[in-house]
C-alpha cells in the first residue's frame, strides 16, 4: 500500500466569485426594495397632531399634494383613475370593502378640495375604513 508524501501541507484555495455575485445581488435587492417603499411616501407637511396610536398599515395609500394632484403608487392620477384602482381592489378582496384600508395623505398647505372630492368618492363606494395621516410633534 502506497501512502501519499502530501498530507495536507497545503491549503486548498475558495473561488470568492460566487461569494461576491452574491453579494452584490444582495445590495442591488435592497437598494431596490428600499426605493420601492419610499414611493408611497412622498415627502408631503402634514397637518400635527397628538397621538399615541402607531399608523396602520394601509392596503392604499393616497397623497394628495399642495395644489391637489392626487398621486398613488407612484403615479399622478385623475380622479376617475384613482377610483378605477380603488374598483380593481375592491375586486381583489371579493367586493368587501371592510378589508380594505384607505390612508389619505395630505399636504396641509393645500386646499381641502381635494381630500374632499376623495372622501366623498370614496363613501359612494361604500368604503368606511379610510384615515388621514398626521405627523405627530416632537
Amino acid at each position: 500500500m502506497r501512502l501519499s508524501k502530501r498530507s495536507g501541507s497545503r491549503l486548498s484555495r475558495m473561488n470568492m466569485t460566487p461569494m461576491i455575485d452574491i453579494v452584490f445581488l444582495l445590495l442591488i435587492f435592497f437598494m431596490t426594495v428600499t426605493q420601492a417603499s419610499r414611493v408611497k411616501e412622498e415627502q408631503l407637511e402634514l397637518p400635527q397632531q397628538e397621538g399615541s396610536r402607531d399608523k396602520e398599515t394601509a392596503s392604499l395609500t393616497i397623497n394628495i399634494r399642495q395644489d391637489g394632484q392626487l398621486v398613488m403608487l407612484g403615479r399622478v392620477l385623475q380622479l376617475d383613475r384613482l377610483l378605477a384602482l380603488v374598483n380593481e381592489e375592491l375586486v381583489r378582496v371579493d367586493n368587501d370593502p371592510r378589508r380594505i384600508n384607505i390612508e389619505l395623505r395630505v399636504d396641509q398647505r393645500g386646499e381641502s378640495r381635494a381630500a374632499n372630492q376623495v372622501a366623498k368618492s370614496l363613501e359612494q363606494l361604500n368604503i368606511k375604513r379610510v384615515s388621514f395621516a398626521v405627523q405627530v410633534p416632537r
